[in-house]
């Protein structure tokens, strides 16, 4: 319980410190923000997550108390890991995406013939499309998934897992802002059959304004996610499959699911292949910083151990 109890006490300081840090640099920034619709509900239910947390402590209901903190907290974090996005394209740095397209170039890819292909094909759409919509309940249902197969350690490290690479997202996102490839290579949804394209053009509005419009004001109810370079779909697919790997009758499923999101992006979200394959770097980073930053081997105290004995002694 040492090894959880330190993986929760880095998640709940880690959401804590994320509103301080984030809500600091908005005001120091001058980022126009509204706390309307938020503020008080957050705190509400920062307050109800708490609450619940000590009850089924209480009554010693061992499992919902983690699966409590590690959904609250996540749910919780919306709000700072948002306004990081927005705080990100409202640096207006120039568009990159002509050279995120060459570097697919340089890859090989040729993205309008791929979409092309794709959308040829109907049943690998649909899984596409459907792959990319599983992002929200696949971040609500695994932690609580690995809390009741009694890996409560690894869900408390993929919410911070998760909350670290939505920010190093943010932070690379400043000097790569773009529109994504349906808005650069002209493409024509309305031609498409099957690939449910609505959300590679639906942030468009939103990033613009927070670029452009000087009377724009950031409010969560109207956010959308704006940050195209890394793809957070993919670093979320790569975290995912990581998190349930270690249950063994979901790992496969779970592999295969976020393989299909991860790619989903492409069609689905306008994203480049070069976002995809960053959006998986930034995701092993992450996980690899918060398994280390919360290791049992820096965790637990070395006790002196016995002396083993001299070859003389043998």
């Amino acid at each position: 319980m040492k090894d959880f109890s330190q993986a929760r006490q880095f998640l709940i300081a880690g959401t804590i410190f994320s509103y301080a840090a984030l809500l600091f640099t908005a005001s120091v920034a001058g980022f126009p923000l509204s706390f309307e619709g938020w503020l008080y509900e957050a705190a509400t239910f920062a307050a109800t997550v708490l609450a619940a947390s000590f009850l089924s402590l209480r009554f010693e209901l061992h499992k919902l108390r983690p699966m409590i903190e590690c959904c609250g907290c996540g749910l919780l974090l919306v709000v700072p890991i948002t306004l990081s996005t927005y705080l990100s394209a409202w640096m207006g740095f120039p568009l990159t995406d002509g050279q995120l397209s060459r570097w697919d170039t340089w890859l090989g890819v040729d993205w309008t013939a791929m979409i092309g292909w794709i959308d040829l094909h109907p049943l690998i759409s649909g899984v596409l499309n459907a792959a990319y919509r599983s992002f929200p309940y696949q971040l609500l249902l695994c932690p609580a998934l690995l809390v009741l197969a009694g890996h409560d350690r690894r869900a408390n490290q993929m919410v911070c897992a998760y909350a670290l690479l939505c920010f190093l997202s943010s932070a690379i996102a400043v000097f790569f802002p773009a529109l994504g490839t349906y808005a650069y290579y002209q493409f024509d949804t309305d031609s498409l059959q099957h690939i449910n394209a609505t959300y590679g053009y639906l942030f468009l509005e939103e990033f613009h304004a927070v670029r452009n419009d000087p009377n724009f004001v950031w409010r969560l109810p109207e956010s959308q996610g704006i940050v195209t370079f890394p793809s957070v779909h993919a670093a979320v697919a790569v975290l995912c499959a990581w998190a349930l790997w270690p249950v063994r009758l979901l790992r496969h499923l779970a592999l295969a699911l976020n393989l299909a999101m991860g790619f989903s992006a492409i069609p689905a979200g306008s994203h480049y292949v070069v976002d995809i394959i960053a959006g998986a770097a930034v995701a092993l980073a992450s996980i690899g910083i918060v398994t280390f930053a919360t290791s049992p081997s820096r965790l637990k105290t070395r006790l002196p151990g016995p002396v083993a004995p001299s070859p003389a002694e043998w």
